[in-house]
């Protein structure tokens, strides 16, 4: 039973080293690039579609190999803004995006950013905000609106 042991352990342990030094289809560098491509990307459009935006910082980025032509990057990012009424605010927006190899040379890889697909996006408001309703309009209108459908009923 210990020799069974000893090379089932053996052969777990040779192909543990295999997979981790194999050929990658996506280089470590391409990610590297692609990732510091995006995080530009994203903070370029954020700067010129919020020019008041501020604190843009990422929580989370990485990417994965789905084929040999195709990455998919992951992010999670966040940055301070104002509503509309001058409340300062946080935005917090999570999201992916596919990628596929166009060209590949010896110095140089280029990708196509073909899809880009937004999870969630979250708004935090630093100051609450005050929201008014006028108590009792809702409460008062309603028994009159049943005393209608019962009028209504009762004339069927």
């Amino acid at each position: 039973m210990k020799i069974v042991s000893v090379i089932f352990f053996a052969l777990a342990l040779t192909g543990t080293w295999f997979l981790a030094h194999a050929n990658k289809p996506v280089a470590e560098s391409v990610h590297i690039g692609i990732q510091n491509d995006l995080k530009r990307i994203i903070t370029e459009y954020v700067q010129k579609n919020l020019p008041e935006s501020k604190n843009l910082r990422f929580t989370k980025f990485w990417t994965e190999t789905l084929k040999n032509d195709k990455v998919k990057a992951y992010f999670l990012y966040s940055f301070e803004d104002t509503t509309e009424e001058g409340e300062p605010a946080e935005v917090e927006i999570d999201g992916s995006a596919i990628l596929n190899k166009v060209d590949e040379t010896a110095e140089n890889s280029t990708w196509s950013f073909d899809e880009l697909q937004i999870l969630d996006t979250k708004v935090r408001f630093n100051e609450p905000i005050q929201i008014n309703a006028r108590a009792g309009e809702l409460e008062s209108q309603q028994p009159a609106q049943e005393e209608k459908k019962e009028d209504h009923k009762e004339q069927h």
